[in-house]
Formats: C-alpha cells, structure tokens, sequence
C-alpha cells in the first residue's frame, strides 16, 4: 500500500543541531522479523521535495514489487524547506530522503547517522529571460536583477560558481535578488520584478508555459549545465541531488538493493514517457501533461549508487566548497559516505 501525506504546512530555521539520527529504524516505520530472521519494515516512510525531478519517479515507486517482501506500506510526504529535510533527518524521521547532493555530506561530517544512497538528479538549472536574450547567453545577464532561489542551496551556488569561474564579480557585475524558493522567484518573473530568473525544473518550463499565457515571451536564456561542462571541461551534467538514508536501514543490503531496484524501474518508466506514465504523473502532481512531456527530457535523471558516483561528488563539493567550505561540513566526507550497489 502507498499512503502520500504533506509537510509543506512545516517550517523552521536553524534545524541543523548536533543531534543525531537514532540507531534503529526511524519513528513509524517499526521493524519486526519474518519466519527467515529478516527484518520486515511496517512502513518505508519516503520525504521528497514537490518538484517532478523527484514527484515524477516516486508516483510510481513502490508499485514495481522489489519492496514486496521487505516493507509493508510506502508513504510518501514532501518536504517544504531545506531546514525541514535536515530536521527529518536529524530526529529519524525519515527512511529515504530525496537531498541536494550536499546535504548528507555536511550532515556525516558533523557526525550524523546519514548515507548517500545514489545521485538521481544530474543538473537541471536553467535562466529564464526575455525573448531574444538566448542569443547573449550569460552576457544577457549583465548589469541586469536576477532572481534566483534558496539562497545559499544548490541553484544560488551553482549560479554563483559558474559566474565567478566565468569571471564575474557577483556584487557588481549584476544584482542578484533572493527569493525563498521556486515559485516566489517565478512569480517575480511573472509579474516583472526581475528580467531574469534562475529556476530549476519543472518551475522553469512552467515559467514559459505560464508566460504564454499572460501574453509575455520568456525563453530559456543560459542552460547552466552547459555553462558547468564549458568550466569544467567534462559532461553537461553534475551531481544535483539524490537520495539519503539512516545508517541502520543502508546496512540492510536486501533493503538497499531492493530500493535501488525500485528507483531504476520508476525513472526507467519516467523515461521513457508513455502516455500512461505520463497522464499519472500529470494527475498525481497537479502539473498539465504537455508541461510533463515537455520537462522530464530535461530532468536528466539516472540512478547511480553512491559510491559509484564518488568521484563526480567529490569534485563537485571540492568546486562547491571553494564558495564556503562548511557547505560540506568544512571537508570532503570519508568513504563511508558513499553506499555501495549490493545486487
């Protein structure tokens, strides 16, 4: 059975205390033995955020039959804020969390119970401008007010990265305006208050989708991924966000592998973008189906375990933490980190 509930009524700063995650299963999802001496689940509790990066795969997660013989019921909640995911995480109430990719690192190093399942969201970070300014490019940009979200989270530090390797000076060269997530940033689009906008998908085609509307023309002005392969000289990607997991659970390899199974059947199905999979995901997150269609390519979405992903993650927080080392937590986490494929 899935059970999908709401956090987005749940807010809170400073979350991040030197509390830890409690050594057993988090709270609500008990464990009890079957006649083989594994350990059942009563309930995989699942936190992600409302974007389709992660609202897209987990529509069907847990459908696919791997968790069958492990958990009894998966729920499905959202979190709000980055302050709340760090709280789930902190006081165990979470069993799989979808993370910007630098959050358990900075959560290990201070000594939390947290590991890195796999990377599942490699980049998806666009500016969205005027007609016309594609053309520009990042130059578009100067002298200008960008929006961008989540200030001091994963699109204002891949946007300032990329400006500063770029040569920029961000406190002259433009103006940046913070806004506290997507949708607040892409109202101020909307209504004008900034020319520019850094979001993130699906906020990003749903900018374009609802600008039509309005009568006004945007169009996607610099795809940061590209920008980040220009920089780094590798792939148009990097390692976004993932999916974290207390310790007590990512010692469980019948439990890992099983997710893992689950994880790649639901993105593979995403993917692939049958209708079927996506007037669901269209129902399912209040999103219209054209928009889905037109977002998922974009999402670029691939399971990788966390230790197959080690070295892309540790050249992506070495890049991030020339921002602010303690993004990570100060340093590059151990190895400990990373889980490992177990199938």
């Amino acid at each position: 059975m899935i059970k999908r509930r709401s956090l987005l009524a749940l807010t809170g700063l400073d979350l991040l205390t030197s509390a830890v995650l409690a050594a057993c299963s988090p709270k609500g999802g008990r464990a009890s033995a079957d006649a083989t001496g594994s350990q059942f689940l009563d309930a995989l509790h699942v936190h992600t955020p409302t974007t389709l990066a992660y609202a897209a795969p987990m529509t069907s997660f847990g459908t696919y039959g791997y968790l069958d013989a492990l958990v009894g019921e998966v729920t499905k909640d959202n979190w709000a804020s980055v302050d709340v995911l760090k709280s789930l995480l902190l006081n165990g109430e979470t069993d799989l969390a979808a993370v910007p990719s630098y959050v358990p690192a900075n959560l290990f190093s201070k000594g939390v119970d947290v590991r890195l399942l796999a990377i599942q969201v490699w980049g998806m970070q666009y500016v969205i401008g005027p007609v016309g300014s594609a053309e520009q490019g990042l130059e578009a940009l100067r002298g200008k007010t960008v929006g961008v979200p989540m200030p001091g989270n994963m699109p204002d530090l891949i946007f300032r990265y990329l400006l500063g390797q770029k040569g920029w000076n961000v406190d002259t060269d433009l103006t940046i305006q913070s806004y506290t997530d997507g949708q607040e940033a892409l109202g101020a689009l909307l209504t004008g208050t900034v020319e520019y906008c850094v979001l993130p998908e699906h906020p990003a085609s749903m900018s374009l989708a609802r600008a039509q509307q309005q009568g006004k023309s945007l169009e996607r002005t610099v795809n940061l991924q590209e920008v980040w392969a220009s920089v780094t000289g590798g792939e148009a990607r990097f390692p976004m966000a993932g999916l974290a997991m207390p310790t007590a659970l990512a010692d469980r390899s019948d439990l890992v592998g099983a997710i893992l199974s689950e994880l790649e059947a639901a993105v593979d199905d995403v993917n692939a973008m049958s209708e079927e999979t996506v007037d669901a995901i269209s129902s399912v997150n209040e999103v219209p189906a054209d928009v889905v269609k037109e977002v998922i390519p974009r999402l670029q979405l691939q399971i990788v375990s966390g230790a197959d992903a080690k070295d892309e993650l540790e050249d992506f927080y070495t890049r991030l933490a020339t921002l602010n080392p303690d993004i990570i937590g100060g340093s590059l986490p151990a190895g400990d980190l990373y889980i490992s494929d177990p199938r």
